[in-house]
């Protein structure tokens, strides 16, 4: 079934932040227009009629800026893919040890899921949709993250080991908690646990 924009629905686009557009404009306002209805209903269960009622514009603007529904929902995937791996590649950089490269990375992480929670959730729950496609040269943080895990165990800052592996049991560790988070399996910010999920992340990259 096709979701309707409603009353909660207008609501919740009173945030009218832009994901690439700056904030207000009309292509902002479909950007976060849409990314709070995909986040809740998916994008298969969202029709473009919804998101333009959300974003407070006519139908017909959408295709102004976006060809489909589809590459509405992949750009904003991709936009926050990149900012995600911008983010990371930062800490990485600015790190002065490994396990600090591990700390910074899951506490960015955790602030990321926290400035912005939806645009987070989206990204999370749409991984399998749009994170298992491939293009050459496209910035993808846990490829990075695993990269440098690599980089660590050839030279014996950490153990031995399958570094996609390492990868995903520590942003499993962050991840999960989002999940649950989004499920309102608990209350609060990331960042109020960051030290302890950081910390579960080093020993899952030590001991995996």
């Amino acid at each position: 079934m096709v979701a309707k924009a409603s009353n909660s629905d207008a609501q919740d686009t009173a945030d009218v932040r832009g994901v690439t557009a700056p904030d207000g404009s009309v292509k902002a306002r479909l950007e976060r227009g849409a990314l709070n209805l995909f986040r809740e209903h998916g994008v298969d269960g969202v029709s473009t009629r919804a998101i333009a009622e959300a974003a407070g514009v006519s139908e017909g603007a959408i295709y102004k800026h976006f060809k489909s529904k589809e590459v509405l929902a992949q750009h904003l995937f991709e936009a926050i893919h990149e900012k995600l791996y911008a983010l990371v590649e930062e800490q990485l950089n600015a790190a002065e040890s490994f396990d600090d490269g591990v700390l910074r990375v899951v506490k960015t992480y955790c602030k990321a899921a926290d400035d912005d929670p939806t645009l987070f959730e989206y990204h999370l729950t749409h991984m399998f949709r749009f994170g298992v496609r491939h293009y050459p040269g496209r910035p993808d943080p846990t490829t990075l993250i695993a990269s440098r895990i690599q980089d660590a165990i050839d030279n014996g800052a950490c153990p031995p080991g399958n570094p996609e592996i390492k990868a995903a049991a520590a942003l499993g560790v962050v991840l999960q908690p989002a999940a649950h988070r989004m499920a309102g399996r608990f209350e609060g910010t990331m960042t109020d646990h960051a030290d302890q999920f950081a910390r579960a992340s080093l020993a899952a990259v030590k001991e995996t």
